[in-house]
């Protein structure tokens, strides 16, 4: 029987093949052919076309267990391969997690924030790599289960303490404090704490995350000290937007231009100023702006309330974005009215300056001439002159200290007799307060100058005993009131009328007599020469100068 069955079971190998590398169906072929070409193979010569009865149950048997074998054959393929494809998804598996992994260490060594893990004490298990460049760790296992609460001081200890023990509790919490990096560089930091969940829900761990924000929150600081500056400045600060509406005025500028707490967003640029000078914004001041970025010179601005014109120093400039762009305009602008005004002050000055000047030199010239023309000899001559010219310098220090407009007459007495005696024992000046006109000044200057330098040489200061007393007073009230001035010499040697009448008698009496409009009036006394000069008070002071 082995015999005749053998010619079938020839071809399982090859139906075997043939079903794992094609599949069931294919192998149903491979089976049915083998079948057909071993009863080819098999028939008898006569070609009868038929198969023995033991052929024919080969056959049979042949179909039943090759057919079975095909199938068993087919469930083996099909479990290769879904092993083939549960090893590739693994492996594409393995690989996608190899990524993951690489890249979560990757965006963890480049991160800038300082990644960490606690566990639920508090204890430090973890530190990305990036956190620890930015934490300047250069050791991480010597802070590893260090308490993360205790790098933090004052409030910020406090704030991490009550985050740690919310994310035990299953809260998140964040806060912003200051504290400084393993190699104590001080860092303000933002700080996000969240609990890590196991698979129960359950707070495992603790995840904190903290961004360096020191940049920021200098820049910050930065900014508020800018506005402070701004509210607290005493210059107009205002900033408009590129359409040129007001945005921002600080209180200073309210006030110059009389806005208060009106609101500002309807305002332009242009509503500040003049008609005229608006002109000058539109078509000079905003395209300097543009081309040099910034423009500064003298404006008027007008105030809202009253129209008054106000000259200031006016400066613009653009106010930008990080990239540069144009978002507005910002101007610093200083009330100028004083500036103005000592501007007009100083021309008028100048201008009396020099009308002074030329009065001082018709003085000077008056002077030389009266000197030289009644001097007996050269260097007698000399020497007058030039006291007379160091008592007219005496009253023109004092004019100089107010500007050429008045002088004090107690200041100009102590100029022009200090140096002829000790003020307050040799000399005794005794007054109230009085502003003398300039001219007036000048000529009393030149008169005590010499009735000193004849006291020095022939009267009260030409001994050691001899004193001299100043004293001048204020009759009345009102343009009739009466100003009295009285020098008076005791102490000296005995004194005569002299014989001749010199300069300084004739300067004393008939200059101030001029200037005062007054009287002036020399006595010889035995016991001391006595000088006294009366007049209106309006002719010798300036209005509102007297104490």
């Amino acid at each position: 029987m082995f015999a005749e069955f053998a010619p079938w079971f020839l071809f399982t190998p090859a139906v075997v093949v043939v079903t794992l590398l094609l599949g069931g169906g294919a192998g149903l072929w491979a089976t049915l052919l083998s079948i057909l070409c071993a009863g080819y193979v098999l028939l008898d010569p006569p070609a009868s076309g038929n198969l023995t009865s033991i052929r024919w149950a080969a056959s049979a048997l042949y179909a039943a267990t090759t057919s079975g074998l095909v199938g068993l054959v087919v469930v083996l393929r099909q479990a290769l391969r879904a092993s083939d494809a549960a090893r590739d998804g693994l492996l594409r598996a393995a690989a996608d997690a190899a990524e993951r992994e690489a890249f979560l260490t990757s965006v963890l060594a480049s991160s800038t924030d300082c990644i960490k893990v606690l566990d639920l004490d508090g204890k430090l298990t973890f530190m990305s790599e990036g956190g620890q460049r930015v934490m300047e760790v250069s050791d991480f296992n010597a802070i590893v289960g260090c308490p993360w609460p205790d790098f933090w001081t004052g409030s910020g200890h406090i704030d991490a303490l009550a985050a740690v023990q919310g994310a035990r509790e299953g809260r998140s919490a964040s806060f912003v404090g200051r504290a400084s990096t393993m190699r104590g560089t001080p860092k303000w930091w933002h700080v996000a704490v969240s609990p890590i969940r196991g698979l129960d829900g359950t707070s495992q761990r603790i995840l904190s995350v903290s961004r360096d924000i020191t940049a920021l929150r200098e820049s910050e600081e930065e900014r508020d000290r800018f506005v402070r500056l701004a509210e607290n400045s005493t210059d107009f600060i205002g900033m408009a937007h590129v359409d040129g509406r007001m945005f921002y005025m600080n209180d200073a500028a309210r006030e110059l231009v009389g806005l208060g707490a009106a609101d500002i967003t309807e305002l332009v640029i242009a509503d500040f100023f003049p008609p005229e000078e608006a002109a000058i914004v539109a078509n000079e001041v905003l395209p300097a702006v543009g081309r040099d970025g910034h423009w500064a010179g003298e404006l008027r601005i007008r105030h809202f309330v009253t129209g008054e014109p106000i000259p200031v120093l006016y400066a613009m400039f653009p106010v930008t974005d990080p990239d540069g762009n144009t978002l507005g305009y910002g101007t610093v602008t200083r009330d100028f009215r004083a500036g103005k005004r000592a501007e007009e002050d100083m021309r008028m000055m100048n201008g009396e300056l020099a009308h002074r000047l030329k009065n001082v030199l018709a003085v000077v010239q008056s002077i030389a001439l009266q000197t030289l023309r009644n001097a007996t000899d050269l260097p007698s001559a000399s020497e007058n002159l030039s006291a007379r010219l160091v008592a007219l310098g005496a009253a023109t220090d004092v004019l100089t200290g107010a500007s050429w407009r008045s002088a004090d007459l107690c200041a100009l007495a102590e100029h022009a007799l200090a140096p002829h005696g000790e003020l307050g024992t040799r000399i005794v000046l005794d007054g109230p307060a009085v502003t003398l006109q300039p001219q007036v000044a000048i000529a009393l200057a030149l008169a005590l100058h010499e009735l000193a330098t004849n006291a020095a040489k022939y009267g009260a200061l030409s001994t050691e005993a001899g004193r001299v007393h100043l004293a001048w007073q204020v009759d009345g009230t009102g343009p009739e009131a009466r100003f009295r001035l009285t020098w008076r010499e005791q102490g000296g040697p005995p004194v005569a009328k002299p014989t001749r009448r010199g300069f300084g008698s004739t300067l004393i009496e008939r200059s101030l007599r001029s200037y005062f409009g007054g009287t002036a009036e020399t006595e010889y006394r035995p016991d001391g020469l006595t000088f006294t000069l009366d007049a209106r008070l309006g002719d010798a002071i300036l209005e509102g100068g007297n104490g």
